[in-house]
């Protein structure tokens, strides 16, 4: 990768580091720093604030006699890994005492014992808000995002540069409680959405868990108790404060990482006609997809399909089974790179019941996502031993205690957020934009996605997977409602997309998408071998979709009000 001048003189300046300490009275020690350490070592030999402790890879070249351990102990070194291959030890060191270290004629080589990419956290460095930030400059500053969940318990890194919090206004809708989370699912979303990262940076941390918009102004809405149920009335209140208060707060995104099963139209469901209400007032509406995207519990034998699972199409949960909102699904990282990235196999498909439209809208990072910890809450108690992340994970530290800070939970309730956040981050690029370029410009952005096999499938990954930077670069407008289509069979079984369903406008005299200039037809959003044209056959093998037996009456996120999946996949992950 090419450096910067920036960078180029950041580094020229730690291979200067021994000329610079020489007039300390420590110049051999300096010396060796500078000749033995990479630049990351001499980065945090030379900050201001060395009171951690830094986790290197020493090199020696042979194994470490009693007499050189005992000279590494004496300096405060705890060897965790010993790498005899490459003739080094892995260990942990006061960070103050890395030139005295360097100094010791037995040490060949310092390097930084990197093993975790310090900016590019999952949900972050796979939707590429991480490039958001240094390319656009984009944080979501000003842009306020209400959490409609089980409220939001205050950390350190939901305050401001200032030390000021950025929690805008908290209310309570759940009778008798505080705004404070009791439950722990809505500090965790509130972390993913706009997290700035300040418990975990510093020279004593080797991992930044950022937020995708983490300058973003938070509005906390409790209307989850403390195990994170809620009735669908308690729901629809808070939804509607929001839309009350959304020009005092400017209030533009509202994420809802809830649902229950669907049990009639969205043309009727009070609480997707509720969030109608909102994206009509000019609120960008994230939902989570739900969980519920395996026919079996556990792998069956034999069977490929779903990594063994199965498929339950037709499992996407209210209020994301309305067209209006953006409804996303969950994705999971196979190793580092993203392209290897797959559906998560519990991740809820499309379409939705009674009304059959195509969802979700797009897949966004979702699974063992690290985020803000509400220590004391109901899942830190039940999980915490679990899902609490151990301050050995994040910090240059030998302590291997829970930290209390940071929580690791699964589900599409995690990759939601992320996609609450990337609206905050085009908001704040282009403060005009309406709900539906934001959707529209979301889904035409995305990555298109298939299965290992190559099958594409626009019920499981939706218009594709969540691109931030490309988002950002799209300058497609929205002039209908971008409303996600529905789909039908026909005489033959095969399911066809309903292209009269779709609010097609116009621009220049040609029929388009949404009245968006430039999107002709569906292939745009979808992909090329998912739909050519409008009577496209896109899910023929899946016609179990239109079976009574898909359906039936199974609660799928609790017992019918909106709840939380607080179960052993959001626990676990996968």
């Amino acid at each position: 990768m090419a450096l910067n001048s920036k960078q180029l003189h950041r580094l020229l300046a730690f291979a200067a580091l021994g000329s610079t300490l020489l007039g300390t009275g420590i110049a051999a020690k300096a010396d060796s720093l500078a000749q033995k350490s990479d630049a990351f070592v001499a980065r945090q030999a030379a900050s201001k604030n060395r009171s951690g402790r830094s986790r290197l890879i020493v090199r020696t070249g042979s194994a470490l006699s009693a007499a050189q351990e005992k000279r590494l102990k004496s300096l405060g070194a705890a060897i965790y890994c010993r790498l005899p291959i490459i003739g080094s030890v892995a260990l942990s060191a006061p960070t103050a005492d890395l030139g005295k270290l360097a100094a010791l004629p037995f040490v060949k080589r310092l390097s930084a014992d990197l093993g975790v990419r310090k900016f590019d956290e999952f949900s972050v460095g796979h939707s590429g808000s991480d490039v958001a930030f240094s390319q656009y400059g984009v944080t979501g500053t000003d842009v306020g995002v209400a959490v409609v969940d089980s409220g939001i318990h205050m950390k350190g890194d939901l305050k401001d540069k200032g030390g000021h919090s950025r929690l805008a206004v908290q209310v309570s809708f759940v009778p008798g409680q505080s705004p404070d989370d009791k439950c722990g699912h809505g500090t965790h979303i509130a972390g993913i959405i706009g997290g700035s990262g300040k418990l975990s940076s510093g020279n004593d941390c080797f991992r930044t868990f950022y937020g995708i918009a983490r300058d973003a102004d938070l509005i906390n809405v409790r209307v989850l108790d403390s195990e994170g149920r809620g009735d669908v009335s308690t729901v629809v209140s808070g939804i509607q404060w929001v839309v009350a208060n959304r020009v005092k707060y400017n209030i533009r995104v509202m994420n809802l990482s809830l649902g229950h099963p669907v049990g009639e139209s969205y043309k009727t469901d009070p609480l997707c006609q509720a969030l109608e209400s909102a994206v009509n007032a000019g609120i960008v509406v994230v939902c989570a997809a739900g969980n519920e995207g395996r026919t079996n519990p556990n792998t069956t034998l034999g069977l490929t399909d779903n990594e063994g699972f199965g498929t339950a199409y037709g499992s996407v949960q209210s209020p994301g089974n309305d067209p209006y909102v953006i409804t996303v699904g969950a994705m999971k990282a196979v190793d580092a790179i993203r392209a290897n990235d797959r559906i998560a196999t519990y991740s809820s498909r499309g379409p939705s019941r009674l009304d059959y439209v195509m969802k979700p809208d797009l897949v966004a990072p979702g699974n063992k996502i690290i985020s803000l910890c509400a220590d004391g809450s109901f899942l830190d108690n039940y999980a915490g031993n679990m899902n609490d992340i151990r301050n050995n994970e994040f910090k240059y530290t030998t302590d291997t205690s829970w930290s209390n800070t940071y929580f690791r939970l699964s589900g599409t309730s995690m990759a939601a957020p992320v996609v609450a956040g990337a609206a905050a981050l085009m908001l704040q690029k282009y403060p005009t934009l309406s709900p539906h370029t934001v959707k529209a410009r979301l889904m035409i952005s995305a990555d298109k996605w298939n299965a290992t096999d190559g099958t594409a499938d626009p019920c499981t990954f939706g218009a594709g997977f969540l691109n931030i930077p490309a988002a950002l670069q799209c300058t497609a407008v929205a002039t209908q409602a971008a409303i996600s289509p529905s789909l039908y069979t026909d005489s033959t079984g095969a399911v066809l997309v309903d292209g009269s369903r779709i609010l097609w406008g116009s621009a220049n005299g040609a029929r388009v998408i949404w009245g968006v200039s430039g999107v002709s037809d569906l292939r745009v959003i979808w992909g090329t071998r998912v739909i050519w044209g409008t009577t496209a056959n896109v899910l023929s093998a899946s016609r179990v979709i239109w079976g009574t037996s898909v359906w039936g009456d199974r609660v799928i996120w609790g017992t019918g009000t909106s709840e939380v999946d607080l179960t052993n996949t959001a626990l676990s992950g996968e």
